[in-house]
């Protein structure tokens, strides 16, 4: 998914003055406006734009932010923002953009190019109308949703089958070997199968091992250093879930992750906790998860139960008109996790504690 943000002054003059967030038809207008001169191209196929937030923007010496509440601009500065967005399955190789948006008094528009490696400033004039951006990325890779798969070794145990039939054969030998004695008859050839089918056992022992359960008395406890392993993992997969645009996409990456009734909870405390007023309402993308600090408890009842009292922090970003808008916000909580279908789940979260943290959180009175 590529975003492309671009800013348009209304071309108004005189000293009038429009409420700003309340002029619904003029933003739409400004929004069509835009699709209607589309020229993007990714991986050079023209793909379907979509018109993501048409908002008044106000300029400050910190940079642009989106109006939320209405407020009253001079007609003569009043500039409106559109994003619009194109659905790509990954990260493309080359996007361009022709600008063609001219007047006898503007004839250079400063722009934007902005990746993972950070923004690259640059302009378009008449002459060179035409913004390229190449994908120069050489080890970046594009963030997944992927189960964590419970180890094996948690829930089955593999029996040497091979080794065991041989160990088997030994017993009508041994009982022959000791009636042979008792007889006073030789028993020199079934020692000789004793040593053979003891040597079958030991050279076949890794050979067709058959896997079985293991009795949950018998599963091993995680080291707490696995636990957080999981933990962390489960966190980013919760984060990288709402980067999909879909609603339907993004619960059913949740549903790697979390498991049950918390799925719509964890959908909506998410949604609201990191939108970035800043830019229009729009939810940062969270780039960090870091674990400051966890206790891991085992669940006596759960074998393989496990109860995290944990603190973290989420840091997110979302940019427009090549302004980046940090939001970081730290949590407390305590996290039930289980395996359930082979792999490992959020069953159970109390949250504790939700504050923000970044630079522009406002102090608590």
């Amino acid at each position: 998914m590529k975003d492309l943000s671009a800013w348009i002054d209304l071309g108004l003059r005189g000293d009038e003055f429009i409420e700003a967030d309340e002029n619904e038809p003029l933003k739409k207008r400004v929004g069509e406006f835009f699709l209607k001169q589309d020229k993007v191209l990714i991986d050079g196929k023209q793909l379907r734009p979509i018109l993501d937030r048409t908002a008044f923007v106000k300029y400050a010496m910190t940079g642009s932010t989106f109006l939320v509440q209405p407020e009253r601009l001079p007609i003569n500065t009043a500039t409106v923002g559109v994003i619009i967005t194109y659905l790509t399955k990954g990260i493309p190789q080359e996007v361009t953009n022709e600008w063609n948006l001219w007047s006898d008094r503007i004839q250079k528009v400063p722009a934007d190019a902005v990746d993972p490696a950070g923004p690259f400033p640059s302009y378009v004039t008449p002459d060179e109308n035409v913004l390229t951006w190449k994908n120069f990325l050489k080890t970046y890779q594009m963030p997944t949703v992927a189960q964590i798969e419970l180890d094996e070794s948690l829930t089955t145990m593999k029996i040497p089958l091979a080794s065991v039939l041989c160990l088997l054969a030994l017993v009508p030998v041994a009982l022959q070997i000791r009636k042979r004695r008792q007889n006073a008859k030789p028993v020199g050839l079934h020692i000789g199968l004793v040593i053979l089918f003891m040597a079958g056992s030991a050279l076949l022992y890794p050979l067709l091992k058959v896997a079985v359960a293991k009795p949950a008395v018998m599963a091993p406890k995680m080291t707490d250093k696995d636990a957080v392993f999981v933990l962390n993992s489960l966190l980013k997969n919760i984060y990288r879930s709402f980067d999909f645009r879909e609603e339907e996409d993004v619960y059913d990456r949740l549903a790697t992750s979390v498991s049950g009734d918390l799925l719509s909870e964890i959908y909506l405390q998410n949604r609201k906790s990191l939108v970035v007023t800043q830019a229009g309402g729009a939810r940062a993308r969270v780039k960090e998860v870091e674990i400051l600090n966890v206790d891991v408890n085992h669940l006596d009842h759960r074998p393989l139960g496990l109860l995290f009292r944990t603190k973290w922090t989420a840091m997110g970003s979302v940019g427009h008109w090549g302004h980046i808008h940090i939001r970081k916000n730290q949590y407390e909580a305590n996290i039930t996790v289980e395996p359930v279908d082979g792999a490992w789940k959020i069953i159970g979260l109390e949250l504790l504690e939700e504050k923000r943290i970044d630079s522009y959180a406002k102090p608590k009175a």
